[in-house]
């Protein structure tokens, strides 16, 4: 039987060696704060935080529950506003963004708007909040997603945040500027490989196959996909002391 506190905590884990000491990121609420929180706790203490209100070099005492959280400066070197960080993303100085949403699909191409057709969804949600922005201006992004077969799709119903966008070059005409690094679920990391998604490895317990269980297309599996095992068990029980779990 699968550990769903594990599957969560893999995700965290995973998502948080993404992130390399001394870089600059762009930070979403939720996991991505979670990740990039344990990240500068543990080996990337130099690792810049930044929040779309304004927070530079932020080092929250607790999970934030939004980007206006008191934790968010508690402990952070300059207070600025959306105008200053935002200008840092939009001048190239932002090493890698940190996002989320509810969908993704195989270019990276992320949803937070709609579920359903725009005019008559389904389900309307918060929408982009920065991180259109954050997608489209970093020089990386790391996307961390739930493994849940309804998050992945062949296409998302709207595009939020630009990925690859159809493949075949497209974002490359649009910006010159970053795209999709990766996708880390709670079992496996996922690269793209001709602007596609592709699993590169498992997560422990968790078998590749297990890994693409679900999804809404026959996602490639690399030749060299292997299960990863060497997550630091320190940095896992820093997870579970101060609230990285999935009650977080």
């Amino acid at each position: 039987m699968m550990n769903p506190q594990m599957e969560m905590e893999n995700l965290v884990l995973g998502t948080a060696l993404e992130l390399v000491d001394g870089e600059s990121c762009f930070v979403g609420i939720g996991v991505p704060s979670l990740a990039a929180m344990l990240a500068k706790q543990t080996h990337a203490p130099n690792l810049v935080l930044i929040y779309e209100s304004g927070a530079i070099d932020a080092n929250p005492p607790i999970p934030p529950l939004s980007t206006g959280s008191p934790s968010v400066t508690a402990d952070t070197a300059m207070i600025g506003d959306c105008l200053d960080v935002f200008g840092d993303l939009q001048a190239g100085r932002i090493d890698v963004g940190l996002l989320s949403a509810a969908q993704v699909d195989r270019h990276g191409n992320l949803n937070s708007t709609v579920i359903g057709d725009y005019r008559k969804p389904k389900l309307r949600m918060v929408g982009s909040g920065g991180a259109h922005d954050i997608a489209s201006l970093a020089k990386r992004v790391v996307i961390a997603m739930p493994h849940d077969p309804r998050r992945f799709v062949a296409a998302v119903d709207f595009i939020t945040s630009p990925g690859f966008l159809a493949g075949g070059g497209e974002r490359g005409r649009c910006t010159p500027r970053g795209g999709p690094h990766a996708v880390i679920t709670g079992r496996g990391r996922f690269m793209f490989a001709g602007e596609e998604l592709q699993l590169e490895r498992s997560f422990y317990p968790f078998s590749p196959a297990q890994a693409v269980e679900g999804f809404g297309w026959n996602l490639p599996i690399h030749p060299g996909a292997f299960c990863f095992n060497g997550f630091d068990e320190s940095a896992r029980s820093l997870a579970r002391r101060t609230g990285f779990n999935a009650g977080a």
